[in-house]
């Protein structure tokens, strides 16, 4: 279930296109973004980072990167409003909708494998942050 080469090369396959590729850029971090403002604990703390021990068993440079990007989500969304991660959401999936639409022309990875909503923040990373 957790295997990140396994799940990483099924997550490409999906996501061929410059034009989803960048839609994903932009729509993933959003996504995120939501999700960790929507679990923040008090003003800090966010139960979306629970998930960052996967990222560290997949690599100690996507977990560090994870965490920074968790950070940074968390202390944006403490001045942030709840209405506001919401539009965050939406905006994210729209993006994310459009890019198989209109550029890969298939269906999001993430309805044939749920364990791909961790793998495309990774898969971010490694585009964003090349070793």
């Amino acid at each position: 279930m957790l295997d990140y080469a396994r799940l990483s090369a099924d997550y490409a396959a999906s996501h061929r296109t410059e034009g989803n590729r960048r839609s994903h850029m932009i729509g993933i971090p959003l996504i995120v973004f939501a999700i960790v403002r929507w679990t923040q604990i008090g003003s800090l703390f966010p139960l979306a980072a629970l998930v960052l021990p996967v990222y560290f068993l997949w690599g100690r440079r996507i977990g560090w990167i994870m965490t920074a990007f968790i950070a940074l989500c968390a202390a944006v969304g403490a001045f942030t409003p709840l209405r506001a991660a919401l539009a965050a959401f939406v905006a994210g999936w729209l993006f994310q909708i459009y890019g198989h639409a209109v550029h890969e022309k298939n269906r999001p990875a993430l309805l044939d494998n749920l364990a791909h909503a961790l793998v495309g923040p990774a898969f971010i990373v490694e585009k964003l942050f090349p070793r």
